[in-house]
């Protein structure tokens, strides 16, 4: 029962900080930001010789990057928080929690517990949450 409710837990933290993350970043500026990085760095692998539009690109890039960092780091930031204060919960109330593998996993055995099964569960539900609320960068 334990494992279940750990597994849920990681489900429902995985849940809220993926909607932490579609309300709070700017997918659409995301992606143009993205694109315009791809531009800058094929101009930048042909324009080797000319160290003086290379130092503006190279600028232009580092100017593009920070509002892209600006973007995905506050959801990163909020998220964290409540991951840590949950990871700290769990670790306390269900160190007990252990799931019985039938075959034995390289560096992990046959036995997961709390930790492993809250990544494994929270790795899966972010992957599906991720496209079914269509947060694609």
């Amino acid at each position: 029962m334990e494992v279940v409710v750990v597994a849920a837990i990681a489900v429902i933290t995985t849940l809220v900080a993926t909607l932490i993350q579609k309300k709070i970043t700017d997918v659409d500026l995301v992606k143009s930001l993205k694109s315009e990085i791809k531009k800058i760095n094929k101009e930048m692998r042909e324009t080797k010789q000319d160290t003086q539009k290379l130092n503006k690109l190279i600028s232009k890039n580092f100017e593009i990057q920070k509002k892209m960092m600006g973007q995905t780091i506050k959801p990163i930031m909020i998220s964290s928080v409540l991951t840590l204060t949950v990871f700290f919960m769990i670790s306390v109330f269900f160190k007990g929690a252990v799931l019985s593998l039938p075959v034995s996993l390289p560096f992990i055995g046959n036995k997961l517990n709390w930790f492993w099964i809250f990544i494994l569960s929270s790795t899966i539900s972010s992957l599906i949450f991720r496209k079914v609320l269509n947060i694609e960068f």
